[in-house]
């Protein structure tokens, strides 16, 4: 918004420079963005500034709202002329309702339209002050009709519109909706098919405007015209908005009333717009107005305590002092007091809450005058939780293992959906559909962050992007049997294609089961866990290739191979895991425990043997420990061997054991019993042999 501050100076005394004018303003809500030097046509020049208005101050979309503020903020007196009663002494003989007549079939869209009729005008150039008050905030004289229907836009805030009354089928104004696919020819050149939801001004066969939009050239003033009849009206706000984007028509006019016109400064805009028509173009106006007003705006009245203003503003002022800002904006203050009413004015539909005038309060006496006041309480540090400080250690660990983070939309496509609703919801469940979808292809809430992984590991792989591998934090979402929403916090990964061209890795070799496994052994191992595997039999996943993971008999998820029917990328095979985050925090936090640093050192030994290719390291390492305990500390797997040195159907597993007691260093002949014991129990429960 550009106002002129000559402009300004005609309404309201202004005693500082145009800088620190900008500055006041700004400090008070409405920022200056520019400050201009305007050449004028005649070689002077003029001084603009230019306003970011924010949508809720839309009453400062004119020179006069402007004018109020400055006259408030430099506690100056305001000059404001009364047109309407001037308009009254300048009615000529003929009475309006014998010129043309008005009908609203949509008063809820239009709450009020007035309507006036100037006879015998003639339309030509505007005068030299009228063409600089326009060309100094940006604007294009045209002629001097539609120059002073600008001119009290910018004035009063209002958008008026001038139509030729001849070209006005049946003398008739009809505000209605458009029917479906009629045309409509805008003044800029745009033709239209226009929908039911369109609020148009039509006369008796046709629009003759987009209502607060724009005008239709069909009855648009050009030098013919003689018989004008001029608009002045309230619009719905939202609907002019969804118009103005829906055909794609932007003006002056449409940008006032998306923001909220004053309904009882409709009539006054027009006024002084008929004055001044009558000054420069001549002609004579019709006696009266159709003025449709179906509900008269009540007063609005906003209750104000005293002691509620002091203790947000940190402030002591009393309820005179208070009466004096709040009635420089306008408002009125019947009898001052700690409870106040306050009267707001028609121009100001933003204030309708207490902490608005408390608001407005501090805002004319100065930001700048709000005391520091430091708070009483200490504030207290942020906290981790944790579950915030699982997900940091989840991320952590994959990320120093080579693995990249992924976002996805919480909505998939709902067969997707019901293919992976097994990853953590059982059969009986349901995939919970989404009311108003973004498309087809997310219609669902996803039960799996899997397919989300999947198809951003096929857009990476078309671009010649591999080894991947990729994780995502999130949420799935499934209803229960008995109709509760369940949302889940879960953790997934997937890993496919060949080692990346590095010493540490065979090449040729692609990502593998044991590579995943590894990694989610990792993150076990830092939270101090111990995992546990069982037969998986998910439909997405492989037979076979995929496994149940288990921690405390509590079951974590599945790692595993894709089915090749869910395998999107084709010759590579993809690993995939996903885990519930819940589950993982409660058993991470459950097993925690403090244990002092031992005082003796551990004992050492190693075995190496051969058992059924069918007997997993698992079984082995769980009746070690059950053989050796309590003295038992540590048994790791550090060799897997299987090839033509031995029997086609045996492996060969080495481990490394430790044992180690908390009140004495071992002896020999306390280890090797325990090391008998335990190649007893390998021998009778699994059929193992000592490896030669």
């Amino acid at each position: 918004m550009k106002v002129q501050v000559d402009w300004l100076k005609e309404y309201t005394e202004i005693d500082v420079t145009a800088d620190k004018l900008g500055r006041i303003l700004t400090m008070a809500g409405l920022e200056i963005e520019s400050h201009e030097i305007v050449e004028m046509p005649d070689g002077g020049k003029s001084e603009v500034l230019e306003l970011n208005v924010t949508p809720n101050r839309g009453y400062c979309l004119s020179h006069i709202g402007v004018a109020r503020e400055v006259s408030a903020l430099l506690n100056k007196s305001l000059k404001l002329s009364d047109p309407l009663k001037a308009l009254e002494s300048e009615w000529g003989a003929v009475a309006i309702g014998e010129r043309v007549s008005v009908e609203n079939l949509e008063p809820k869209l239009c709450p009020r339209y007035c309507a006036l009729v100037i006879e015998n005008v003639k339309v030509g150039p505007s005068p030299a002050w009228l063409r600089d008050r326009l060309i100094a905030i940006g604007l294009r004289p045209i002629n001097n009709i539609v120059d002073i229907t600008n001119f009290v836009m910018m004035e009063y805030g209002q958008p008026l519109h001038a139509f030729d009354l001849r070209l006005l089928t049946g003398n008739k104004i009809v505000i209605r909706r458009a029917s479906k696919g009629e045309p409509f020819s805008s003044l800029d050149g745009t033709d239209l098919k226009l929908e039911p939801d369109a609020l148009v001004i039509a006369d008796e066969e046709k629009p003759v405007a987009l209502a607060g939009i724009m005008g239709e050239a069909n009855s648009q003033v050009s030098e013919t015209t003689c018989h004008i009849m001029l608009e002045s009206a309230c619009f719905d706000p939202a609907t002019v908005r969804q118009g103005s984007k829906k055909y794609g028509l932007r003006s002056d006019s449409s940008y006032r009333f998306e923001r909220g016109v004053d309904w009882e400064g409709v009539i006054s805009a027009q006024a002084r717009a008929a004055l001044l028509i009558k000054e420069l173009a001549g002609g004579q106006i019709c006696s009266g107005r159709v003025d449709i007003y179906p509900e008269t705006g009540k007063p609005v009245i906003v209750s104000l305590r005293l002691s509620q203003l002091n203790q947000l503003l940190g402030a002591s002022f009393n309820a005179e002092q208070v009466r004096d800002l709040l009635s420089r904006l306008g408002m009125e203050i019947a009898s001052p007091s700690e409870n106040m009413e306050v009267r707001i004015p028609s121009f100001r539909p933003d204030l309708t809450r207490e902490v608005d005038l408390i608001e407005e309060v501090a805002r004319v006496d100065g930001f700048d005058k709000v005391e520091t006041v430091y708070p009483v309480a200490g504030v207290r540090p942020v906290r981790i939780s944790a579950k915030q400080s699982l997900i940091r250690k989840v991320r952590e660990v994959f990320i120093c293992s080579g693995f990249s983070e992924t976002i996805h939309f919480s909505f998939i496509e709902r067969a997707v959906a019901e293919e992976f609703k097994t990853s953590f919801a059982d059969e009986q469940d349901q995939v919970i559909a989404l009311k108003n979808p973004l498309s087809s292809e997310y219609d669902s809430m996803r039960t799996s962050l899997l397919p989300g992984l999947l198809n951003t590991a096929v857009l990476n792989l078309s671009k010649g992007q591999k080894p991947l591998k990729l994780f995502e934090v999130g949420s799935v979402y499934y209803l229960g049997s008995s109709g509760e929403q369940t949302e889940k916090a879960v953790f997934s990964a997937i890993v496919l294609g060949p080692y990346e061209l590095t010493p540490w890795k065979p090449r040729g070799k692609a990502y593998d089961f044991y590579d995943l496994k590894g990694v989610l052994e990792t993150l076990a191992a830092q939270l101090h866990l111990q995992l546990e595997t069982s037969s998986d039999d998910r439909s997405f996943m492989t037979p076979g290739k995929s496994v149940r993971v288990w921690v405390n008999n509590a079951e974590l998820g599945c790692l595993g191979q894709m089915a090749a029917e869910k395998n999107l990328v084709g010759e590579l095979d993809i690993y995939a895991l996903e885990i519930d985050l819940a589950v993982l925090e409660q058993q991470a936090s459950s097993s925690r425990h403090f244990q002092p640093i031992p005082k003796f050192p551990e004992t050492y030994r190693d075995i190496s043997i051969l058992v059924d290719r069918s007997v997993t390291a698992q079984q082995v390492e769980k009746l070690i420990f059950k053989a050796s305990s309590p003295l038992i500390h540590k048994v790791e797997l550090y060799d897997h061997f299987e090839g033509k040195k031995i029997q086609a159907d045996k492996k060969s597993l080495t481990f490394a054991l430790s044992f180690q007691s908390a009140e004495r260093t071992l002896s020999d002949d306390e280890v090797n019993p325990l090391f008998e014991n335990i190649f007893q129990a390998l021998k009778s429960e699994l059929g193992a042999s000592l490896r030669e």
